[in-house]
């Protein structure tokens, strides 16, 4: 039954993905069919073809995007991104405990092991014959898994072998083609029509058309893939128990919501920066092993809450799985992995690390954990003071704060990536006022705090409407990084807290409070001032924006990371050179049609075409003038009259009627202007 199901899927796998090629060559092969007729009509009628132009001009970038979607499919990664291969003798106990699982599942083990930066495992398998031909193998563990419970990475590889065993990964690469056909034309079509709104809508109607069918496709595969996970976590609870399965899925979702926030909020705004820690997964450890943040880990663990699903996901809803897995029986007790590392060095996590980072833009400077640490407290620190300076500019209160108003510009600074303006680089401006006012300070903040403006300074903030937290995290960010700079303490990462300040004039907390009680009312406002003053912290001279570790230059500035938005750009400038090409080409064989014509207009008089009917005489010879004869000969001696129709025929006696010869008035000459074409 297993094998009948799995060749039906193959079936539709290969109809899904033929129905593409179908839709996309009928869409090429209508749009040629448009475009020939209007090179046709250029030469046979140029005065008729005034809208090749539109034809010609509008559909070359709707085509050149629709073949090129179609053909970078080939082009496509074989591997998830950043995945390096995993040498057998640098995991003997991975690749024992996988060859092992395998065995038990009656299914033939992959014959490969890549390790990917993904909190994420999966399989796959090379397609042969449209995956009607049984191809090699390979399984992709993420780095993060690595630090399950051996019963739970039991548990994980067991679903993934489980795909071989149901022969999902045979056709699973063919419908992946065709996602990625579909992903690819939809994206480059969806471009080409945003740059392309002043044309006629051909790359519209393709992405229309191609969106339409995606629909289809990715509903129809998209619902056996989910299928098809289903029976890949029974397979799983038949093998590793249902707790553990469970487990699994839980501890997977847990490690990959914190695996995202360490790497949004932490790695990637430092490594625009310019820095990395020398160990990627050494610092995520670190992240871990905080205790508030296996609290929060404990948390996810027992309260999975995923966001609402739709048709097109590939997984079902992970409570429905977690259901269906937790009402089986748990079952006899299960071994452990086999004794010993997965792997037998960091080798290949520092392979992974750098692929990770290369994608990124490069790993710049690397510093240790606790010196990358202080520099991420640090970047967090920076980004969230600038928000609370940009929200003061906004508030209008820049040029009113007093005598303690800043006036000096900082210049170009660092800053925390995604917090400035210039798409997370890091490079940014000063803060600067609104209008030729001064830039905001410290003392600016604390000036509206002491009007009573807090209500409005936090609705200037993302997301602050309410005066409380945002608005106390970002003033405890200004109020640590003027301390910073004057020298009177230092950021340290407190993960879950977000930074932290060290101060040995503060005693731990102290800060804390006093940005509280600033927040809540006008007299706390005034005591942070004063308590500033009292350690030598000047509040209103700027405040440093800038990132750097203690002792060292600056961080080694690495390339920016290919963007495939502006890949796309740059191929449709070529494409608008190619189009402009085309355009003055055909305009060229438009202008020779056009004046070759003999009558471009059509207005000209008519063209004297004389019958090919010639009567012949009833003797056999041919009549030169019987062509032209209307009515009979006139009587003998009767005066021929001119324009009377009859004239006397030479040359003959037996009284044939005569030739009548029309005077039809010459046409005038006009000497106006010939009619526009």
């Amino acid at each position: 039954m297993t094998a009948v199901v799995g060749w039906w899927r193959g079936l539709l796998a290969v109809g899904l993905l033929a129905g593409f090629y179908v839709v996309a060559f009928g869409l090429l092969a209508a749009d040629t069919a448009l475009v020939v007729g209007a090179l046709w009509l250029i030469v046979e009628a140029p005065a008729r073809s005034s809208s090749w132009a539109l034809v010609v001009g509008g559909s070359l970038p709707a085509v050149l995007a629709l073949v090129h979607g179609i053909a970078t499919v080939s082009r496509a990664e074989d591997h998830p991104p950043g995945a390096v291969p995993l040498r057998r003798a640098e995991a003997p106990a991975l690749w024992a405990l996988t060859e092992e699982l395998a065995g038990r599942l009656r299914t033939r083990p992959p014959s490969r092991i890549y390790l990917t930066p993904e909190a994420n495992a999966s399989v796959s398998e090379e397609a042969r014959m449209l995956g009607f031909a049984v191809g090699r193998r390979t399984l992709y563990l993420g780095v993060p898994l690595l630090r399950l419970e051996p019963l739970e990475l039991r548990a994980v590889l067991c679903h993934e072998l489980g795909h071989y065993a149901g022969r999902h990964t045979r056709f699973g690469a063919v419908t992946h083609r065709g996602a990625a056909s579909l992903r690819s034309t939809l994206f480059r079509l969806r471009m080409t029509a945003r740059a392309d709104q002043s044309r006629i809508g051909y790359a519209r109607f393709f992405q229309a058309v191609i969106g339409a069918y995606a629909w289809v496709y990715l509903r129809l595969s998209l619902a056996v893939r989910r299928r098809q996970e289903l029976e890949a976590d029974a397979g799983a609870v038949a093998e590793a128990g249902a707790a553990a399965t469970a487990g699994a899925l839980r501890s997977v979702y847990a490690l990959g919501v914190l695996w995202t926030g360490f790497v949004e909020e932490y790695l990637r705004p430092v490594q625009r920066l310019g820095y990395a820690p020398e160990n990627v997964f050494e610092a995520f450890g670190a992240m871990l092993d905080h205790p508030l943040i296996r609290q929060q880990a404990a948390q996810l663990r027992a309260r999975p809450a995923e966001p609402e699903r739709s048709p097109l996901d590939s997984h079902p809803p992970l409570a429905r799985r977690l259901a269906l897995i937790e009402s089986r029986p748990p079952g006899p007790a299960r071994p452990a992995v086999v004794p010993g590392p997965l792997l037998t060095g960091p080798g290949p996590a520092l392979r992974v690390q750098r692929e990770l980072l290369r994608r990124a833009g490069g790993p710049g400077t690397t510093l240790p954990l606790a010196a990358w640490g202080g520099v991420a407290a640090e970047a967090l620190a920076v980004g969230r003071a600038r928000l609370l300076l940009e929200a003061a500019a906004r508030a209008g209160e820049a040029g009113s704060a007093g005598p303690t108003g800043g006036t000096a510009g900082t210049g170009p600074v660092n800053g925390m990536g995604g917090a400035d303006g210039n798409g997370g680089t890091g490079e940014v401006g000063g803060v600067g006022g609104r209008g030729g006012l001064p830039e905001p300070t410290l003392g600016t903040v604390l000036g509206l705090l002491e009007r009573g403006e807090r209500n409005r300074l936090a609705r200037q903030l993302p997301g602050g409407a309410r005066p409380g937290g945002r608005l106390a995290e970002t003033l405890y960010a200004l109020a640590g990084q003027a301390l910073t700079g004057a020298g009177r303490g230092r950021w340290v990462l407190g993960w879950a807290q977000g930074p932290l300040l060290d101060s040995p004039l503060l005693p731990r907390g102290r800060l804390e409070d006093l940005v509280r009680g600033a927040v809540r009312d006008r007299a706390g406002a005034g005591a942070l001032r004063r308590e500033l003053a009292g350690i030598g912290v000047d509040v209103g001279a700027p405040v440093g924006l800038a990132v750097a570790p203690g002792g060292r230059k600056g961080p080694r500035r690495a390339p920016a990371a290919p963007n495939p938005v502006v890949e796309e750009l740059g191929r449709q400038r070529t494409v608008a050179r190619i189009t402009m090409c085309a355009l003055a080409a055909v305009g060229v064989v438009w202008a020779v049609s056009l004046v070759g014509a003999d009558d471009p207009s059509g207005t000209g008089p008519p063209v004297y075409r004389p019958s090919p009917y010639v009567p012949r005489d009833p003797y056999g010879s041919q009549d030169p003038y019987g062509s032209w004869s209307s009515g009979p000969e006139p009587p003998a001696g009767q005066p021929v009259t001119p324009g009377s129709g009859t004239v006397p025929r030479p040359g003959l006696s037996y009284g044939a009627p005569a030739p009548s010869l029309s005077f039809a008035p010459a046409p005038v000459l006009s000497l106006a202007p010939a009619p526009e074409r």
